[in-house]
């Protein structure tokens, strides 16, 4: 493979496991990956920017806008167009998806709602490519901003494996979630479910905007069998989870909750450990449900608890869907392979 250079570009989150992974499987594939990131307000980002860009702009092949990044496009989109280099833009989660329709911290008809669906739409419609993490995410898109399918990638979140591989512990909690407590998790379910399962232990890791109604319906509901954590640094997340016998992705029944797969799920595949999550048009692109996964209707608690408690009581099932999912993971989703349709455009340039 001819190497090429790319350009990561804008005021991403380069700590953010979404960037982490992107740039990691662009690398095992033979890119250089060149690092162009500001902060600051937009006048002085920009600048940071194009200054940046200048400098090696004949070193690059394309310029790829990461997460998040809706502000950056537009200035991608000139210098992509003044030096002839193609923008690829990860969305990941619009602006107006994430704070309108699933955590409903803005309201629809507000002036700062129709702000950021303007934001989306333009950064969408001005890059060359649209990096998306499922197909069905990107038919949402396609559907609600008018995106072209035909130049969305898709580039599955996987996980990073510094962190996250299969390691030998004592389990010592039945039932392991992590997340950051959005609408889209679907945690009141995760907590319905454990008061089905009194001898069960739940564990949930994490913060964010529903926590403190998760704690107070878990106190309302008496229940001594579900123990929450604030969020742990990476290593430390990653031995919780091996130390765990069932690990849960999302329940929520939002918009959003049925186009995407958390990175949680990854985790949990790439640490060998069986996975319990909804069954939506996201989740059955890669899993099968008894296969290499256990799927369940969203916001169903009582099939959830169903589905625990067989899981619980049964090692081989538990063992088998580890090795399974984890196959899986090792053959299409770790960094290297899950960026395979990215490389194939880059190349193409």
């Amino acid at each position: 493979m001819k190497l090429k250079s790319v350009l990561y570009f804008g005021s991403y989150d380069g700590n953010y496991s979404r960037n982490r992974i992107i740039k990691k499987g662009l690398i095992a594939n033979g890119f250089n990956v060149v690092d162009n990131q500001a902060s600051g307000r937009l006048p002085i980002r920009y600048f940071k920017l194009a200054i940046r860009f200048f400098k090696c702009q004949n070193k690059i092949s394309a310029i790829i806008v990461g997460f998040p990044g809706h502000y950056d496009v537009l200035l991608a989109f000139i210098l992509g167009k003044l030096f002839g280099k193609k923008v690829f833009y990860d969305i990941f989660a619009s602006t107006y998806e994430t704070y309108v329709m699933d955590r409903e911290l803005i309201k629809k008809n507000s002036l700062r709602a129709k702000f950021f669906y303007f934001i989306d739409w333009v950064s969408i419609k001005i890059a060359d490519y649209v990096i998306v993490d499922t197909i069905a995410h990107g038919k949402f898109y396609s559907q609600f901003y008018g995106s072209n399918l035909q130049k969305q990638i898709v580039v599955y979140i996987g996980s990073d494996t510094d962190y996250f591989y299969p390691r030998k512990a004592r389990e010592e909690t039945d039932v392991l979630f992590y997340g950051s407590y959005q609408p889209l998790q679907g945690v009141d379910m995760i907590i319905k479910a454990a008061s089905k399962l009194p001898k069960v232990k739940f564990k949930l890791i994490g913060e964010g905007q529903t926590r403190r109604s998760a704690e107070s319906q878990a106190k309302s509901l008496k229940l001594k069998n579900v123990e929450f954590a604030d969020w742990f640094p990476m290593e430390k997340l990653a031995e919780e989870i091996s130390k765990a016998k069932i690990c849960l992705g999302i329940f929520g029944t939002t918009q959003k909750a049925s186009v995407v797969i958390p990175n949680k799920v990854y985790d949990y595949l790439a640490s060998a450990k069986p996975v319990i999550t909804s069954k939506t048009d996201a989740s059955k692109e890669l899993f099968k449900n008894g296969e290499n996964a256990i799927l369940i209707p969203a916001g169903n608690y009582s099939t959830l608890a169903i589905a625990i408690n067989n899981l619980t009581r049964d090692s081989k099932k538990r063992q088998e869907l580890s090795a399974i999912g984890y196959a899986y993971f090792k053959d299409a989703l770790e960094a290297k392979s899950t960026v395979n349709y990215l490389i194939s455009e880059l190349m193409s340039i």
